[in-house]
This record gives structure tokens, C-alpha cells and sequence, in this order.
């Protein structure tokens, strides 16, 4: 089992430009990573601090899992970031932020995209 700092360790050997990571525990003593980044605002334009999800780490991980880990934190934070600047007639479409009880309502609706059959 891994204390939490050589999980620490490991995190601090992973790099991506721009990202710093860090290792958390919460309330529970569980252990997160998250990564951070300065990256404009979609709304305001303005450079703001952007945080990831936080991703679970655990004691028993091995060396691979953890820098896996961080690899699967940049990659879905920058699919987060390209679903969030995409648009399509000005307008977020793939946008990561949007209520699933109104996408499930749309899906209810039958409001899906189909090709004529021939």
C-alpha cells in the first residue's frame, strides 16, 4: 500500500503544459488528484484558475494506474475544454454543463438527428 506521499511523488513526476496537479485527501482521508490550469473564461474572456474533476487515487494503485490517472485527467479535461469552446451557430452544443433531466427530456421528445432512407 502507497501512503500518500509517494502517490504524492508520482503525481509530481507527471507533466503537462500549463497543469499543475495536486493530491487531497477530503473528509474521509480518501485521496483525489486534481489538476488546475489558467485558461479564459468562456463566459467573460477573462484568464481565470480552471480546476478539474477530482479523480479517486487509491492506496493499493500501483505506480502505472496512478500516472494513468493523471494522463485520463488531462484528457478528459481537455475534451471538457473543446466541448466548451466548440459552437455551432454560436451556441455550445456539445457544451459539458447542461442539466441531463432537460437532455433526457429532449431524448423524450425524439428530437434526434437521421438520414432520409432511400
Amino acid at each position: 500500500m502507497k501512503e500518500f506521499s509517494e502517490i504524492q511523488s508520482i503525481v509530481q513526476e507527471c507533466g503537462f503544459p500549463g497543469y499543475d496537479f495536486l493530491v487531497t485527501r477530503d473528509g474521509r482521508g480518501e485521496m483525489y488528484l486534481q489538476g488546475q490550469y489558467v485558461e479564459p473564461d468562456t463566459k467573460t474572456g477573462k484568464r481565470m484558475l480552471q480546476k478539474t474533476r477530482r479523480w479517486f487515487l487509491s492506496p493499493e494503485m500501483t505506480r502505472s494506474e496512478i500516472v494513468q490517472t493523471v494522463f485520463k485527467c488531462v484528457i478528459t479535461s481537455r475534451e471538457h475544454s473543446a466541448r466548451e469552446w466548440f459552437s455551432y451557430q454560436g451556441q455550445p452544443v456539445f457544451g459539458p454543463h447542461f442539466d441531463v433531466d432537460s437532455l433526457a427530456e429532449l431524448c423524450r421528445k425524439g428530437r434526434f438527428s437521421h438520414r432520409e432512407e432511400r
